[in-house]
Parts: structure tokens; sequence; C-alpha cells
């Protein structure tokens, strides 16, 4: 195994600015690109080397993947899938978690017709395995993530029905928790806004979170998650004053969990900025759009412009469901 003697959250501790969070999570991603380079680098390796090779690559794609580069999220998955899939005696379901993370990155970046074809290979290998209660969670996920490809693509009904059976199949995992149940539950309420059925949406999100609450904890980033989609939805509705407290708890979820300056932190106060300038609080307001800008800014690059507006939810009067970029930070 590779040792690593700093995890990514570590890294954030060291700064409370972002550029030195944002230097901090580099550096620790270029350690580690090193260490599976030198890796790489022996094509006479034994077979259980090259295997935590990928999954150390796998491992820094999906952290890159939720830090927000999805390009390279999608690079390192590729490189962990092609190991996986070369490798003698490799997991099956590796490959297929090395797929989603693809699937998702690709999804990200707007390929959706190579995500959804991601998507359904993963769909393809579980399919020739054992019905384990691990490749269950892995289906649900797969089902969950071409669903949110189907949706992208305005395909709504198939995306609702995928879901409904996510749902179903969520029921019957074998799991002490149910935590499973409440993400495809904040799915479907997504798909939800995306047909206007506001009402329905809400009351979705609630039951999502009100389960995550008790499987989780309340200051869980998947709490926070949610708390974040209710933001925006309540937004939509008009609910400025409802949807700032669903918005502070969410960033302060967020900056307790990833650091002051982690783009998660700034999709947060992004929906929280928009929610104050509906109650006629510009000033406040004015400061969060800077703070949001001024994180993804010196996160990502100054070119980065489409981040920057990745946390502002659509107005009431547009489309109620949230953009591609805000699923994308959420």
């Amino acid at each position: 195994m590779l040792p690593v003697a700093v995890k990514e959250n570590d890294a954030l501790d060291q700064g409370t600015d972002a550029e030195t969070a944002r230097l901090a999570v580099i550096e620790l991603h270029r350690n580690l690109a090193v260490s599976a380079a030198a890796l790489n680098f022996d094509r006479h390796q034994s077979r259980g080397v090259r295997i935590d090779e990928a999954r150390l690559l796998l491992e820094m794609a999906t952290n890159f993947r939720r830090d927000g580069w999805a390009d390279k999220s999608r690079r390192f998955a590729r490189r962990a899938l092609f190991i996986f899939e070369q490798q003698d005696g490799a997991d099956p379901l590796d490959a297929v978690r090395a797929l989603l993370c693809l699937a998702g990155a690709r999804e990200d970046l707007f390929d959706h017709t190579r995500a959804e074809a991601d998507y359904q290979r993963a769909g393809n290998i579980l399919n020739q395995l054992a019905d384990t209660p691990d490749a269950r969670v892995l289906r649900i996920q797969m089902i969950r993530g071409l669903a949110s490809v189907l949706l992208a693509m305005d395909q709504d009904g198939r995306a609702e029905t995928m879901l409904k059976d996510a749902l179903a199949l969520a029921e019957e995992v074998l799991e002490p928790t149910r935590i499973h149940i409440a993400t495809v539950l904040d799915d479907l309420a997504v798909l939800c806004w995306h047909s206007g059925r506001l009402e329905e949406a809400s009351r979705l999100h609630v039951q999502a979170l009100t389960i995550t609450e008790a499987e989780l904890g309340p200051e869980h980033p998947h709490a926070a998650t949610i708390l974040h989609h209710l933001s925006i939805l309540e937004h939509a509705r008009g609910r400025f004053a409802e949807g700032e407290s669903f918005a502070r708890r969410s960033a302060a979820i967020r900056q307790k969990t990833f650091g002051r300056d982690h783009p998660q932190v700034a999709a947060a106060l992004g929906a929280l900025a928009a929610l104050l300038d509906g109650q006629g609080k510009p000033f406040e307001a004015k400061q969060l759009q800077r703070r949001t800008q001024r994180i993804l800014r010196r996160w990502f690059s100054p070119d980065f412009n489409a981040a920057a507006k990745a946390g502002l939810p659509a107005r009431a009067s547009g489309n109620p469901a949230p953009t591609q970029e805000h699923r994308r930070l959420a």
C-alpha cells in the first residue's frame, strides 16, 4: 500500500485563506501523483501493488470531483479503470466504481453522451455479478447517475421511472442505515423541481433530510447538500426568509467540514446571497457574492468564470430546477 501521510481535510486546515487552502490541496495531490507515477513506471510490479495504485488513483479522482476539478477527475478515473480492466484478478466492483466516477466527471463536463455510456457499462458489469449488498449499493449509484444524465437531457419521464426503481432497491439494501433511501429521495426532489412540482419537491427534500439527520447526524455533509437544495428551492418559490435559514445551515456545515474557502462553501454562500438579495438586503448579499467569486477564482483560476455563478439559484420566474453547475458543486 502507498502511505498517505495527510488527508485532504488536514491540508485544508493548514490555512484559512482561499489561496493557502488551494495550494495545500494542490501540493497534496501532487505528492500522491508522484507516488502513483513511481508505481506506474514499474511494469513488472506485483498484481497487488498495481491494484493498490489503481485504488489510489480512484481515490484521487473522487476527491478531484468533490473539489470541482472535473477534468482532472476524469483523467485519473480513466487511468484507474484501465488498470482494473487490464489486471488479472481485479475485483469487478472496483471497475464499476471507476466507471461511476468517470461518468460523473463527464457529466460535470456536460459530456452527457459519454457519461450515459459509462453508466450503462457499469450496469452491464453489475448484471453479470452476484446480487450482493455491495453490488446493490453500486447499482443504486449507477441508476442515480444515469437518471441525472437523462434529466439533463430533458428525459424527465425515463429519469423518474429509474429513480423510483432505485428507491425500491434502496429499501431492500441489507445495511444498518437508510441513507441510500435519503439520497434517492433527494434526487427525486430535484427531478420534481425540473418538472415544476415544487410542493412535492419540498416534501421529498424534507423527508430526505429527516432520514439523513437521523442516520448520519445534523452536521453531516450529506445533510448540507439537502439543505443547499432546499435553500435554492425556497428561492424559486419566492420564500426568501425560509430559504435563508437553510442556506446558513448548509454554509456552516460545509465550512466546518471542508474549511472556510472550499468551493462547496462558495456554492452555499452564493445561494445565501441570492436569498438575502430577495429580502432587500443588498449590502450583505454583495459581500457574500464577492466572497463567493473570490473563493472560486482563487481555487480554480481567474478564468473559471462559470464557477463564480455556481451557487446562485435560478429566479422564481425562471427555471426552478438547479442548473448543472449547482449539481456539480452542491
